[in-house]
């Protein structure tokens, strides 16, 4: 998981030594890693040695990627259900913008 639960914690507002939910954390951190990967269609890596020369795609963590997946697991943390009952919108649109630059669509 390339978000730790330091970061993840962090942006959620968590004391470090909160840990009731740590597996929850670390779920959301690797469910929101792997989507951001297919929504790119790209491999993402801490950093550019760790990306094998055999993934011409593989991409360095940037920081608004990074941003983008902290912003995915707080709205996943906060609403745990698919839609909201005030207004039944996409809720994570940050996410498209800061990520979407990076897509990888192959012709």
């Amino acid at each position: 998981m390339l978000l730790t639960l330091k970061e993840i914690k962090g942006q959620l507002r968590l004391d470090d030594d909160f840990s009731d939910e740590d597996t929850l954390l670390t779920l959301l951190g690797n469910a929101v890693q792997t989507r951001t990967e297919t929504f790119l269609n790209r491999t993402l890596y801490a950093t550019d040695d760790d990306i094998p020369d055999t993934d011409t795609d593989g991409l360095h963590l940037p920081d608004d990627i990074k941003l983008g997946m902290l912003l995915l697991v707080t709205h996943f943390y906060e609403n745990r259900s698919s839609v909201s009952e005030v207004e039944k919108v996409e809720l994570p649109m940050s996410f498209n913008w800061l990520v979407g630059p990076y897509r990888y669509i192959p012709l």
